[in-house]
This record gives C-alpha cells, structure tokens and sequence, in this order.
C-alpha cells in the first residue's frame, strides 16, 4: 500500500495499525481473483514458537512444553543430495534471522558429487516447509546473521576449487538465488575457525583461524582482510565471542607444546612422531625449536597459558587476557545481551569463569567462580558441553551441563552467582553421549537439555525466578540424535508488541479529546484517526466518511490525517 499524501499537525501517526486496516481491504478479493492467485498466504498454517529438532532423517518441530508435535518434515524429496541416504544429512551449524528463514549449514555426505553436499539450506520460519539450499564452502562450521545487512555469513573449513575460493561465504535473505564472493583468508590450506558479525560491528567482521597467529578483520562490502590483528605468541585461534556492552572480542588461542616423553607437556605426539616446533608458554618455553604439537592438542596442558586473549575492535588492539582458575585454558562465550562472558574451561568440569566487561578499551574483570563439580571428566579436557540463559523481567539465570554426568547447574545471576545443582534422571550412566545441548525457548519457563545416549531430551520447567523452584517437568523417549533450537518469529511478536502498544495509546488519547475537547462529538465515540471509531474522519471503516477512498481534495483541518489514495 502507498499513502499518496498524510498531513498531520499535533498528533503521532501510527503507521503500523494503518498496515492491519489496510491490509484487510485489499485482501477482500472476489472468488475469481482468490481461484487465480497463488493461495499460499491465506491458507499458511503458522506454528508459532516452537522448538525445532533436526537429525538425520529431517526436522521436528515441538511445542515449547514439549507436549505436542507440531509439525514433522521429513528430508526424503527435500534436501537430499543425489547419490546420499535421506538418514545421512549432518548439521554443522543452525541459526535464524528472526525473520523468515531458519538456517542449516549442512554435510550431505553424496558419493556421486562430494561438492554438492556442502550447502546451506533454509526453511521457512513460520511453517517449517524447506525452501532452498545454496552450495557453499566446504564443511559451514558457523553461522551468524547480521539482521541491519540482512545478511547470514558462513564460516567454513577451507574453499572449495574455483566456485568457492574462500573460506567465508554470505547469503542474502532478501535474494537466497544470490551468488556472492567469498572472502579468502589467503593463508593455509583448511584454516578452520570462527566468525563473529553483529549489527554494532557494522561493516565489519572478524574471523578466527586455528594455525593463522592473528584475527582477521574484514570489510563486509568489499569482502576483503583489511586489518589483521596480531596474537602475540600463539600459533593461531579458534573459539571466539563479542560482546556489544565494550565491543570486545574474546577469542580463544592455540598454542605449541612439547611430546613425546615423560617430562614433556603431552605424553603422546598423536599420530605422528612430532615436528620441531616453537614452544613459547608454560614450562618447556624455549628459544630453541623442540619435538612437539599445536593447536588443539595443546588445549588443556600446562603450555595453555594464554587462554583467552580480549581484543579491543575499535583500536584493533589486545586490552588482555584470561584463563581459568587453574591456567588450563577455556573457550569464551557470551550471555544473549553481552553482559556476561563464561569460560568453559579445561578442567575437567571443576568449575568455570564468569567474566563481566568494563567500558571499550579497558580489560574486563573477573567476577565469579561457579565450582560445578561435574563428575567423570578427564583433566586437561573440557566437559561442560552447552550453557543457556533465561533473562526476561524477573529472572537473569545461567544453565550449565555436562556431558559427562547427568546433572545440571543453575545459577542465579542476581543473588551472588548462587548456585543449585540437579539431576536429569536417575541413571547412574550418562546419557549425554559426545555432547549435551541446552537451549531456553525465549519468553517461556521451559529449557531443553538432550540426552543423546538414551534417546531422550529433558525439559525443566522454571516457574518463577527462584532457582529453588526448578524441576525436570517432562522427558521425551526415542528423540533420534541432532541439533536443537529455539525457533520463533521475532519480528512478528515486536510488530504485534507496538501495534498493542499504539492501539492502547490511541484508545487512551481518543478518551481523552473526547472529553476535554470543546470541539468533541457529544457521543464521546468519534475520533480524528478513527482507527477503531464508529465515526471515523478518516473514512476506511467508519460508516461516515468525510474523505473518502479517492478523495482529490486536502482537508482544510490540518489536525486530521487525510488519505488521497491507497494503492
């Protein structure tokens, strides 16, 4: 619809609420036209918020409570690819814009045509329908959508021949047929790593590599590296988060170590007898080139002094770093509103950092240790698989889990990081299987914790804001292994919240003119927006109608809206 003309003099016209009236005129069709268009969105069945499992063999969408299956789309005629099984789809990575699209970074596994099965594929957010998928980069690792570009940025492994010649990829929301180039880190063969873009970062992006020693920074218009900034004595990163409270990046460093005997900082090399290597931190720091390892099999030893290095992305600069209470390293995340950064640490599942930031430039401080004390973990190694947060009016509360017991950890975030913990189920064995996942559905009591070994996801029920309250309310059996996520429409709730909210404002003024104005209809009912009046000035749904639909002529009364046209 298109308002030709609007004049309005002391009054704040709510353009939303005039959406919904006109939308309602212009889908009065006649039932030839209604036989002759596509029917699609007046017959769409909305699931609303929903928790969507994907696995193998397709996706299931769930109420939040876990009550009901709302809807189950099967891969098979889908999204499979020629010469895969339909059981046999991988999802690296899920995300949605919040918008109109859920989005699936995907490994279809096809003999016949290994590059086609690296794709991202999309469904619809309202009805769970597939939509599409688009051939990326190989293996999309991360994703991450950057809602004022409205774009969905793709973090893969390593580029794939001429096609894809790069490692990071972008898809348009507004054009999913849309081929753009990909940005190339330029470096080494699989540079796999990370990806942080967020709408304060604006034109920018950062990306992590596990054997680059720096975090690349990259012009999201010109998809080129334009700054890269260095990690002092690291071999390269990986894991990182970013917070918009400083603006900061957190990002998780790798470093080299020595192997291969008793004193050295790891026992076995791995596959391979070692290389001479630089090792720079913990114990065996040397000048010298020594026998060992990088990277990941470094996490968790005592080389693994840097931990977490906080970058500054305004001055490009390192502002300091962090690492767990007993110097083992620890990957950094973040709350959903960036006030607090976890680390999760290798340790074992003892306990984990809880970072709060300070302003741009200046290093974070460390604001609690939660000692988790989850059970069956191996020193040197990182248990605590997943987190979530439930923060809302009342409740600022952090879930932790393991994948090697099964308990959980709540803590209450407004009472001095008090910490509670409880059990999933009674089974002495974990069922948490290689990893567990945890995810709030947003505006809800409910948190879902999966249970991969028993074929089980968990659903606790937070009834108020005390952690004391908490229980497990629901367990759902024979839940075939995938990934979890919250799903819902965003930006329809917040159209329907300031649609709520001008329809209130409106009622309220119109009351008030009624009754004070000495111009005011005697009835009390007219107004001048007439929006939800009897009479309406306005004339789209009043029975008096002063304007009228295709009136020529501008209202001599500038404190009335007119409508010259709608088209």
């Amino acid at each position: 619809y298109l308002f030709r003309y609007l004049s309005l003099k002391n009054m704040k016209f709510l353009d939303v609420a005039f959406s919904a009236v006109c939308a309602s005129l212009l889908t009065r069709q006649t039932e030839g036209e209604y036989l002759s268009t596509d029917t699609y969105y007046h017959k769409k069945e909305i699931l609303g918020p929903a928790m969507w499992h994907f696995n193998g063999a397709g996706t299931v969408m769930y109420s939040v409570d876990g009550s009901t299956v709302l809807k189950n789309v099967t891969n098979s005629g889908a999204f499979v690819a020629e010469g895969s099984r339909d059981d046999a789809v991988s999802y690296f990575s899920l995300a949605s814009d919040g918008h109109r699209f859920v989005w699936g970074g995907t490994y279809g596994n096809s003999r016949s045509n290994p590059e086609d099965t690296h794709r991202v594929e999309t469904f619809d957010i309202d009805t769970g329908e597939p939509v599409g998928y688009m051939k990326t980069c190989n293996l999309p690792l991360d994703l991450q959508y950057h809602p004022t570009r409205q774009e969905m940025w793709v973090r893969c492994a390593t580029k794939i021949g001429d096609d894809h010649f790069g490692e990071i990829d972008v898809f348009s929301v507004n054009s999913l047929s849309s081929d753009f180039e990909l940005i190339n880190l330029n470096e080494t063969a699989r540079p796999y790593g990370r990806l942080a873009v967020h709408s304060s970062l604006g034109n920018y992006g950062f990306a992590s590599a596990y054997n680059i020693p720096y975090l690349a920074r990259m012009d999201l218009s010109s998809k080129e590296v334009v700054n890269e900034i260095q990690l002092p004595k690291a071999y390269g990163s990986y894991d990182m988060t970013y917070s918009p409270v400083n603006k900061h990046i957190f990002v998780r460093t790798r470093v080299c170590c020595t192997c291969g005997s008793e004193d050295a900082d790891v026992l076995s090399c791995g596959r391979g007898p070692g290389s001479p290597v630089l090792v720079e931190n913990g114990p065996s720091a040397s000048a010298d080139l020594q026998t060992g390892i990088c990277s990941g099999s470094c996490e968790g030893t005592e080389a693994d002094t840097i931990g977490v290095y906080e970058i500054d992305t305004v001055s490009l600069e390192v502002v300091g770093n962090h690492n767990i209470e007993d110097g083992f390293g620890g990957d950094p995340v973040t709350s959903p509103d960036g006030k607090y950064i976890l680390l999760l640490g290798n340790n074992a599942g003892r306990s984990i950092r809880v970072i709060t930031p300070n302003g741009n430039g200046e290093t974070s401080s460390t604001a609690a240790e939660i000692p988790t004390d989850f059970q069956g973990g191996t020193p040197g190694r990182m248990v605590v698989s997943d987190y979530a947060f439930i923060q809302d009016e009342t409740r600022n509360i952090l879930i932790l889990a393991a994948s090697t017991d099964n308990d959980v950890v709540v803590v209450d975030l407004d009472d001095n990081y008090r910490m509670r913990k409880f059990a999933l189920t009674s089974d002495a064995e974990s069922s948490g299987g290689s990893s567990r996942s945890v995810e709030w559905a947003v505006n809800s009591n409910f948190v879902w914790v999966n249970g991969g070994d028993a074929s089980a996801h968990y659903i606790l029920e937070f009834p108020s804001a005390n952690i004391d309250d908490a229980f497990v309310a629901r367990t759902l059996t024979d839940v075939a292994s995938g990934k979890t996520m919250y799903v819902e429409n965003y930006e329809r709730r917040a159209t329907m919240e300031q649609m709520a909210k001008m329809i209130g404002a409106s009622s309220s003024g119109a009351k008030t003119s009624s009754t004070s104005s000495s111009g005011a209809s005697s009835s009390g009912e007219s107004t001048t927006m007439g929006v939800l009046g009897e009479t309406n000035e306005m004339g789209v749904m009043g029975e008096t109608n002063e304007v009228g639909a295709l009136s020529n002529e501008k209202s001599s009364d500038e404190s009335k809206i007119d409508i010259v046209g709608i088209i």
